[in-house]
């Protein structure tokens, strides 16, 4: 898990609050969203009853999430189909953040970010409920606006790029609607903090671009690094082309483990071999270690973790992950991404099972229990005996 990069997805949303598209609307927000608790003192200033106000922008903001449930349930059912292009999507993504990110700052300028796309919906505000606080937020979320859209397209990048992508959207929406729940709770007081920063909004658009300058950089350099690693596997040879021969060329390569010992697949024969690909930021893959590690007492097998940098934000994050879960199994380090590339791993974790003689025998993808290991096993021995 990236948390430089969740906390930077935060900000963004943060700064799309505070952006000039959002920001200065508020006010009149906040006076739909009032009703009639809205009130006129002797001394002309605007009173507004913070039980009315918060509730409806409490249904306000569950508009808002409406549409980031949904924008994340579609990100997430996408990313699927398009994960094997992850670091071309990456690579282009990145350059059009950077080219977001110029024309935030003032840079350069594009005609077409400076359009709005206005959603008109008669909701006669004038007579505010709670549903139509509702359908307000969620009307206001679908607006497309040269403010919030840069932004929210780093948000959508990022996440159909990453594993774990619906938290990309979800931390942008927070940034987003946290500010709207504080401004519903403390009404009057948020407003006149507003009158007297007019000056913010000049900054928060170039700060906002050079984030999204530093997270398109950020992709590509991470695609980059990824693809050149991949230029540098090994290839099997043209002789080695059916799976026997990929087989041997995958058992008797030379791996180092976490201690910087030399391991061959090869040199367990004679044991059923489990290897769980894992990553840092699987949740799954955490919450398997227990069990996996009760299943590595058996005397049968032999239990391994495989993990590559390659998947990995920073060089430590292995090393870190093994310590905090306080895995002490043996842990292949595939530095060039030799098993996961020729295993065609794509989701985490997965186990394969190799059979007493090193042959490929039975793999699963997700999470096992203890009796799914011992269903694996099961399964590897029928398979090796016949």
């Amino acid at each position: 898990m990236n948390y430089s990069l969740l906390a930077g997805v935060f900000l963004e949303g943060l700064l799309s609050f505070l952006s000039p598209c959002v920001l200065p609307l508020l006010p009149l927000y906040l006076s739909y969203l009032a009703g009639d608790g809205k009130r006129t003192d002797e001394e002309g200033n605007v009173r507004y009853d913070p039980v009315k106000t918060s509730v409806s922008a409490l249904f306000f903001i569950g508009g808002i999430s409406l549409t980031f449930i949904l924008l994340g349930f579609s990100v997430d059912l996408i990313s699927r189909y398009i994960s094997s292009y992850s670091e071309v999507i990456s690579l282009i993504g990145g350059t059009v953040l950077i080219i977001f990110g110029l024309h935030q700052t003032g840079l350069i300028h594009i005609d077409i970010l400076e359009k709005e796309l206005k959603i008109k919906a008669d909701l006669h505000l004038e007579k505010m409920n709670y549903l139509k606080a509702f359908l307000l937020g969620f009307v206001f979320s679908l607006g497309w606006s040269p403010c919030i859209g840069p932004m929210l397209a780093n948000a959508i990048l990022l996440a159909a790029t990453s594993p774990e992508g619906y938290l990309y959207i979800l931390f942008y929406a927070l940034g987003l609607i946290i500010p709207f729940l504080i401004a519903g709770l403390f009404t009057s007081a948020f407003l006149n903090w507003l009158k007297e920063k007019k000056d913010l909004f000049s900054w928060v658009l170039k700060i906002a671009g050079i984030v999204m300058i530093c997270f398109g950089c950020y992709m590509i350099y991470n695609a980059s690094k990824t693809i050149t690693a991949l230029k540098e596997i090994e290839p099997v040879s043209e002789q080695e082309e059916n799976i026997e021969d990929i087989e041997t060329y995958l058992t008797d390569y030379e791996f180092k483990d976490q201690n910087g010992n030399t391991v061959k697949l090869s040199d367990y024969k004679g044991k059923y071999l489990f290897l769980n690909f894992s990553a840092t930021w699987c949740t799954y893959c955490k919450e398997e270690i227990p069990v996996y590690k009760e299943f590595s007492q058996s005397d049968e097998v032999v239990c391994l973790y495989v993990m590559s940098p390659l998947n990995e934000d920073n060089d430590t994050a292995i090393d870190t992950y093994l310590k905090e879960n306080e895995i002490a199994l043996q842990t292949i380090i595939d530095e060039k991404g030799i098993l996961f590339y020729y295993l065609q791993i794509s989701g985490y974790p997965t186990v394969y099972v190799l059979d007493p003689e090193s042959h490929f025998s039975v793999y699963v993808a997700g999470a096992l229990s203890k009796e799914g290991f011992g269903s694996m096993l099961e399964y590897a021995k029928q398979h090796y005996e016949e």
